[in-house]
């Protein structure tokens, strides 16, 4: 099972239009990172710790050098995530020129709620995201603001790597992730339904 997620995935502002990139920024997080529950733990490998509210697909396909049309039939499960970054060690990597491997992929990083059948949806091109800590709006965000849909990050992955049911996709967050301390209370939602509810230990 893979988890791979995709950088800088969101409009800035809702009628910012820019031209749809060749070139996606993806990274990947091992199997360790996959958490679900109650309670984040805050990694001790970082003093900086940030949270990245998004929308998660499973696979249920395999694909290789898929096309769009073929990725964005290949899932039919999603969750509400947090892909949590070590902002810390993400910025001592960029300044050395290296990947971003411990700054993404430490224990919990990949945080998620229960999986949820697609057809619970109406439209998954248009859902709001919301993040509170402390019972205070940190993060919104609608799918519709993203820069590449889910087909383009799927299809775009598996020109480079053969894709397996199960795999995980994380797709991006909307402005602007923001830094979580540990005693924060964290709650995520879709549209008006909590799906994420913890406590940052």
């Amino acid at each position: 099972m893979k988890i791979i997620g995709i950088g800088a995935n969101y409009y800035i502002a809702k009628n910012e239009r820019l031209k749809n990139p060749e070139d996606l920024m993806i990274f990947t997080k091992p199997e360790t990172s996959l958490a679900t529950g109650n309670t984040f733990q805050y990694p001790e490998c970082s003093k900086k710790v940030f949270y990245e509210l998004e929308i998660v697909l499973r696979l249920n396909k395999e694909l290789k050098n898929a096309n769009e049309t073929e990725a964005a039939n290949s899932f039919d499960e999603v969750a509400l995530g947090v892909d949590w970054t070590a902002k810390d060690l993400q910025l001592k990597a960029k300044d050395k020129g290296w990947p971003w491997v411990f700054a993404k992929g430490f224990d919990q990083a990949a945080f998620l709620s229960g999986w949820m059948p697609v057809t619970d949806f109406n439209d998954l091109n248009n859902l709001n995201l919301t993040f509170k800590v402390n019972g205070e709006v940190r993060q919104q965000g609608n799918t519709n603001q993203m820069i590449a849909n889910y087909g383009k990050i799927i299809a775009y992955t598996s020109k480079f790597m053969t894709l397996h049911p199960g795999d995980i996709i994380m797709t991006g967050t909307p402005p602007a992730p923001g830094e979580i301390f540990r005693g924060d209370h964290c709650e995520g939602f879709i549209d008006d339904q909590r799906y994420l509810d913890f406590d940052v230990v």
